[in-house]
């Protein structure tokens, strides 16, 4: 191996490369003297600007954080809920320590255990974890550590319907107790620092990956968090981007911050600006140290890594066994303290604070001793509004719906033109009132069923970083929807009754509107169940329909009560569906409602009550109906936050 290898203030990735030139074999730099001298004059590589985003102005004070864990294994149950296996350890007797002022990349083979010690380290994972970890030499608080730190996951998970501003925006307002003008000056210095301020109009869904990525980590700048956790931010950009991201990462981690990242196969350039590595094999640890030192540790090992070669290429190739089974020599010489030389000659300063924020005068005390930043209810106002513009924003879910009611209710209203008054027209009727529930419940059903799924991962995200909380989220995504499910039926029900020539009484008209909303807002939190508590997005669509089968069947309209047999009749009474036909039946055909009209001699149905006693409704009482759909509401609503609630614990 080559000696420059050996300096302990290299990594040793030799610069010449052999080229082929006219059937002879040259040098890199020998072709490149046989060149024009003119021809590379001006190829002097540009500094990075992104590596002097280090500082800001306006960014909240806060100090230093170094984190130590010790003796951390990590165990999960195989097998299923009612088979159970055993138990398998996915990390063993992990030990380690990171500095702030330091770029710490956490390396190893797929399925060597890097992302589950992150997010152990990140609190992510609490249960199946054994060991202590230490903030600042003293036993951490989860909560309080979470409110210091952040976690930028693999995938950049962005709103897709927000620009880059409006996004910084939100989170600035969230995560920050500050007048205005220093908010959008914060925003400003962040986005002109990481080299978005060209795309500060442009919506996330059209940014590049790297844009992407840079905007995640961005979000998570505006409190200044000391300790910020990366998984894979490389993954899926190219050599561009990847460098911008990594001196990023440096440039965080000069300003005083503890930049904690996992990383699959990174290039010799991307490697050598690490400052630590921590590298992983089969759950344990084979290397801790800085880079420089990588190379020689692993020749007092007897491992020389082969010339011209990436030395993160080499490390993985030995840890995934090509080069034989060194695993185990390599776990005991950690165990052994073979690592331990150099954690001495880079002891960690934990009386530091933040270099860049010295000129800031956020009180700390705040931001640290509450869950969160910004009270429930300018979380609440704060997320109505994003919620609302991201509504507004899509073409699916809001133009499509409204485009798609006024199109169904000028057709229904074709077909069912000037029955609303024919006694020989009747069931005619009652099935156009019939459809216009099953319309109204399907139209507020499907849309909702994919709010959660589609979100999910973004309400995570933030939420674990704690941007806000789970009570705010919940009431503004559920609330900012409510305007449209209002609308529609109000667009739908205002076109078909006329049409359809139903009785021209105010009341009438405003009794089918106001069961026409109650259905679809039942129906809209009933979606907003199933999307809460499926697994994927593919489950949620899946189960939507199937739930309104029985929903529909038990509704009266198929089959009358006295028909279903007393076995099933409970039934009835759990399909809001049923409630909502009863009610429109007595506002159109009750009230003590004159003759219908009879174009014939003979008509069966002129009198109005003759049709409600065939339904089996004569008994009922409208201001039931509308109380037992107030309880689906109220019920539906409140299963789908604890089921939230659930979810959130269970990610822990």
């Amino acid at each position: 191996m080559d000696n420059k290898a050996l300096e302990p203030d290299s990594v040793g990735i030799p610069l010449e490369e052999t080229v082929v030139c006219n059937g002879g074999c040259l040098t890199l730099a020998q072709s490149q003297l046989q060149q024009e001298p003119s021809m590379w004059a001006h190829l002097n590589k540009a500094e990075n600007q992104i590596t002097d985003g280090q500082c800001f102005s306006h960014l909240p004070k806060r100090s230093a954080v170094d984190l130590e864990f010790i003796d951390i294994s990590y165990t999960i149950q195989e097998g299923s809920c009612w088979k159970k296996t055993g138990f398998k350890a996915l990390l063993k007797s992990l030990s380690g320590r990171f500095c702030s002022r330091e770029l710490i990349g956490i390396m190893g083979p797929s399925g060597a255990g890097k992302t589950t010690l992150m997010n152990i380290l990140a609190g992510y994972r609490e249960k199946g974890m054994k060991g202590q970890i230490l903030v600042n030499g003293k036993p951490r608080n989860l909560k309080t550590f979470r409110k210091m730190s952040c976690y930028i996951m693999q995938e950049d998970i962005l709103l897709p319907h927000l620009t880059p501003r409006e996004a910084m925006m939100v989170s600035a307002n969230l995560k920050l107790d500050e007048t205005l003008e220093v908010k959008k000056e914060l925003v400003d210095e962040i986005l002109t620092a990481l080299g978005l301020l060209d795309c500060t109009h442009t919506r996330t869904s059209a940014l590049s990956g790297g844009q992407c990525k840079r905007l995640a980590i961005a979000l998570e700048l505006v409190n200044n968090p000391p300790v910020m956790f990366f998984d894979e931010p490389t993954s899926g950009l190219d050599s561009v981007s990847c460098y911008q991201v990594v001196s990023l990462m440096r440039s965080l981690a000069l300003g005083g911050r503890t930049i904690i990242c996992t990383i699959h196969q990174p290039s010799a350039k991307l490697f050598e600006m690490f400052d630590k590595l921590y590298i992983l094999s089969q759950g344990q640890c084979i290397y801790k140290g800085p880079v420089p030192y990588l190379i020689p540790y692993m020749k007092t090992l007897g491992l020389y890594c082969p010339a011209y070669h990436n030395p993160a290429d080499f490390i993985i190739e030995v840890a995934s066994g090509e080069y034989g089974e060194l695993n185990p020599v390599l776990f005991e010489a950690v165990q052994g303290g073979m690592c331990a030389l150099e954690h001495k000659k880079n002891p960690c300063d934990t009386n530091g604070t933040l270099v860049c924020a010295a000129n800031s005068s956020m009180n700390t005390g705040y931001i640290e001793s509450h869950s969160f930043a910004t009270s429930t209810l300018t979380q609440f106002c704060i997320l109505f509004k994003r919620t609302l513009i991201t509504i507004c924003r899509d073409q699916v879910l809001t133009h499509l719906r409204l485009i798609s009611h006024i199109t169904i209710g000028v057709i229904i209203g074709l077909l069912y033109l000037n029955i609303g008054n024919d006694a020989n027209k009747v069931f005619n009727n009652t099935g156009f009132l019939f459809f216009s529930m099953l319309f109204l419940m399907f139209g507020a059903l499907m849309p909702t069923v994919l709010t959660f799924p589609l979100e999910m991962s973004v309400f995570l995200r933030e939420h674990l970083n704690y941007w806000y909380s789970l009570k705010a989220y919940y009431l503004a995504k559920t609330m900012a929807d409510i305007p449209f499910q209002v609308i529609c039926p109000i667009m739908y029900c205002s076109i078909v009754y006329w049409m359809t020539e139903q009785p021209p009484e105010a009341s009438r008209y405003l009794l089918f509107i106001a069961l026409s909303i109650c259905t679809a807002l039942v129906a809209q939190s009933l979606g907003l169940l199933v999307g809460a508590a499926s697994t994927s997005l593919q489950v949620a669509t899946f189960i939507g329909p199937v739930t309104a089968i029985p929903v529909l069947l038990f509704s009266g309209f198929f089959v009358n009560f006295n028909t279903i047999p007393n076995y099933l009749q409970w039934s009835s009474y759990v399909s809001y569906v049923r409630y909502s036909f009863e009610g429109v039946l007595l506002s159109i055909y009750g009230m003590n409602r004159s003759e219908l009209e009879c174009p014939g001699k003979v008509c069966k149905f002129q009198q109005p009550e003759e049709v409600l006693q065939l339904l089996d409704v004569e008994d009922a009482k409208l201001y039931i109906d509308f109380i037992v759909l107030g309880i689906f509401f109220i019920i539906l609503r409140l299963t789908t936050y604890l089921v939230l609630r659930y979810k959130v614990k269970s990610e822990r």
